[in-house]
């Protein structure tokens, strides 16, 4: 992405009238909620521009409270970023961005995940990482394109039975929240192969993360595990498993039957003993 500086002329021969126009209103919003100094002329805007429309547009540290209305007219948007700023709601009316594929609202004051984006059935990548959200819609199940989704730094206590429906999904990043419970249907996230659960409060977990046959990453540091379910084993692909800083005093005999683990952190355990099988492979044990 360019900055609307650093195109210059070339924005009003590239974009179609109507665009340039809400882009210059946009642009004396943003300038205007900045308190820009006379003289300066800067801007915060970047964008990228495809057949006279703009399809990436990035309003990062903008000081927005709310998102301005002429941002939702801009219906070709694939790529959206707002992080940085001090939104605390999303409008319905994002639901205009039909096209969108990526969207960025993280490190922001987001109470609630907003619903609006459940509306959104184009959207490959959602981040709203580091915000106060404290609960997911059961509709984020309509979400069927998703490929990464980041809740990391929020407030959830647990998830919607329906997050199992993202059959896409393939990064799931929950570090440091409130998570003391995990839906069963957490195993049904078939293609998922990396998940972040550090830093919860969670003192078991799914017998279904047994089905997780694709996850290479699992990070579960940090949280109030007292055992890991029989089915632990089933994580064929899994390649470094973050376990440290719980409370397990054994580890299922099973998990000698992760052919794939090259990496298994244990430390901060009270465990009692550690699998031989464990022991024979070439397993970093940290």
């Amino acid at each position: 992405m360019k900055n609307i500086r650093e195109l210059g002329i070339e924005i009003e021969e590239e974009l179609n009238p109507q665009e340039y126009y809400n882009l210059l209103e946009l642009d004396d919003l943003i300038s205007s909620n900045l308190e820009k100094k006379r003289g300066d002329n800067s801007s915060s805007i970047y964008l990228e521009i495809e057949g006279g429309n703009i399809v990436k547009l990035s309003l990062v540290s903008c000081r927005l409270s709310s998102v301005p209305r002429v941002v939702w007219k801009f219906v070709m948007l694939k790529d959206l970023d707002l992080d940085r700023n001090a939104l605390e709601s999303i409008p319905d009316s994002i639901e205009n961005l039909k096209s969108l594929e990526i969207l960025s609202i993280s490190y922001n004051k987001l109470g609630a995940f907003p619903e609006s984006l459940t509306k959104i059935a184009s959207l490959q990548s959602l981040n709203l990482a580091h915000n106060k959200i404290f609960s997911m819609p059961s509709s984020i199940s309509n979400l069927r394109q998703l490929h990464h989704l980041a809740l990391d730094d929020n407030c959830l206590i647990t998830l919607p039975e329906s997050i199992g429906e993202l059959k896409s999904l393939k990064t799931f990043r929950l570090r440091d929240n409130k998570l003391e419970y995990l839906p069963e249907s957490f195993g049904s996230l078939e293609n998922l192969k990396e998940s972040t659960l550090r830093n919860n409060r969670l003192k078991k977990i799914p017998a279904s993360f047994g089905n997780l046959k694709k996850i290479n990453y699992l990070d579960l540091a940090n949280n109030r595990l007292e055992q890991l379910p029989s089915s632990t084993g089933g994580m064929e692909s899994l390649r470094s498993f973050g376990l440290d800083g719980n409370k397990l005093k054994e580890l299922p005999n099973s998990i000698g039957e992760l052919r794939s683990l090259e990496k298994i952190q244990l430390k901060g355990n009270p465990l009692e003993s550690i699998p031989d099988i464990l022991l024979k492979k070439t397993i970093s044990i940290v």
